[in-house]
């Protein structure tokens, strides 16, 4: 082949790829977030658009290295209607913030969802109203049970211990010992003077106790009294059968899938339902009361909440429904291929990045706006048993090892008292009682106790006489 007609096949080459027709893309301009889809100037030119779901695709058609040429057409009308386009054969894509629904899988094809899926209610928040057992409140259940069952275990080895040796405790009642274990027990909290203890382990185990119920009162002292001062906040409505049987007014995005979806699954009349066009709309009407709630998909709730931080909160369930993804015309080789790069976006964090980037939020729509504000009602702001593990465990252990010590000295002392009475007695010396001016012969002893006492003569002669005499007289 000489030179020319290699020339000349490159120049019907390139005329051949110059002259193809481009890739016609609808843009739907009349998007509520414009953070997704914003359309910058009038002209139909690939420049005029921006936003999250322009760069993902732009980006994707840069990893495939796609050559053949493009071109972002401007659609005005609801989602709907840009599908049905894409059916005819008017586009051959639809580019933006479309969500994928089953009754449209029907016409085009979707690519992988490059937002997370799923629909749910936004409302206004309120005051929450004063409840008469919120000084229980600051701590945990297992909180309470722990401190409770710590109290008792104090005060039955402090009451152990004193028992021992004490009168007054051995010979009361069941009744009263068990009040006496109880007081022991919860006089350790307040300033309130009791009986002194009298051994010194039951001392060490009460000052260890102190410093643990010191703990314990200023914890809960502090919990409380932010429970009190901070302003708690509650969702207006909490579920959609509320919304359903009060004939609220509620509100969706204009031309989207979220309107039949109200409809047709959650049963609201079409009269209670308000469409919008931007996200402004929505909090306007949502703090003036016109609509009671807002049913919008995570993507959008994500950007609604990063402009509106106060004042609304996301409850109900989460309807896995939508997500936003890539229209194609049936039977199109691209949807495959951006699927495929969709997914490794995701993989290489990339997508994420490209979200912080340009949607201004680190966090996951599925779980930042859901439960955070359900479960910051029960037990974020409780003290939990996982703070004072140690604590407890310092308390538990000095008891028991002074109840061992009291123990062990006891059986050594009752161990002594035993030893000492087993030894034989020792015998004692007689000792002789003499009286001066007696002789032994003369005073006849009489035995006393092991000793021998002689009375003078004088005493011996008195009692003859008086024998002798009662002798006569019978």
């Amino acid at each position: 082949m000489s030179q020319f007609q290699s020339l000349l096949l490159v120049l019907l080459l390139w005329g051949t790829l110059t002259s193809a027709e481009p890739l016609r893309i609808g843009i739907p301009v009349d998007s509520p977030c414009p953070k997704y889809v914003e359309m910058k100037c009038n002209r139909a030119s690939n420049k005029c658009f921006d936003g999250f779901s322009i760069r993902v695709f732009k980006l994707i058609l840069e990893r495939l290295q796609y050559t053949k040429p493009y071109k972002f057409i401007p659609y005005n009308d609801t989602y709907d209607s840009l599908i049905q386009q894409v059916y005819l054969k008017n586009f051959d894509a639809a580019v933006g913030d479309i969500s994928i629904v089953a009754n449209r899988t029907r016409y085009v094809d979707f690519s992988w969802h490059y937002t997370d899926m799923g629909m749910r209610m936004v409302v206004c928040e309120e005051p929450r109203a004063a409840k008469a057992w919120i000084f229980v409140k600051p701590f945990t259940k297992n909180m309470w049970a722990m401190t409770g069952v710590l109290f008792l275990y104090n005060g039955l080895i402090v009451w152990l211990m004193e028992k021992a040796g004490n009168e007054e405790l051995e010979g009361s009642s069941y009744s009263s010992q068990f009040c006496s274990l109880v007081w022991l027990s919860f006089t350790t909290l307040f300033p309130i003077h009791g009986e002194e203890l009298r051994s010194n382990l039951s001392r060490a185990t009460m000052v260890v106790w102190l410093f643990v119920a010191l703990v314990l009162t200023q914890s809960y002292t502090a919990n409380l009294t932010s429970m009190l001062t901070v302003r708690q906040l509650r969702p207006s409505v909490l579920d959609v059968e509320t919304l359903r049987r009060s004939s609220a007014m509620v509100g969706c995005d204009h031309g989207s899938f979220a309107k039949s979806y109200l409809e047709n699954v959650l049963h609201f009349d079409s009269s209670h339902i308000q469409t919008y066009k931007s996200g402004e709309a929505y909090s306007n009407d949502l703090r003036t009361g016109k609509i009671k709630a807002a049913f919008l998909e995570l993507a959008f709730i994500k950007i609604f909440l990063e402009a509106n931080r106060k004042g609304f909160v996301v409850t109900g369930p989460t309807f896995e429904i939508g997500g936003y993804g890539y229209v194609f015309s049936k039977g199109s080789p691209l949807v495959e291929k951006v699927s495929t790069e969709i997914i490794g976006l995701r993989e290489s964090g990339e997508l994420h990045k490209l979200e912080q980037e340009l949607l201004g939020s680190s966090s996951s729509p599925s779980k930042s706006p859901s439960s955070e504000s359900d479960s910051q009602d029960h037990d974020s702001g409780r003290l939990s048993t996982d703070g004072f593990w140690g604590l407890f465990i310092i308390s538990g252990g000095t008891s028991t090892l002074a109840f061992l010590l009291f123990q062990i000295s006891r059986f050594h002392e009752k161990w002594r008292l035993k030893k000492r009475h087993q030894e034989p007695p020792v015998p004692e010396n007689d000792h002789v009682i003499i009286l001066p001016s007696l002789s032994k012969r003369e005073a006849p002893p009489h035995m006393v106790k092991g000793s021998s006492v002689h009375y003078p003569p004088c005493w011996h002669c008195t009692i003859q006489q008086q024998e002798f005499r009662r002798s006569n007289t019978l």
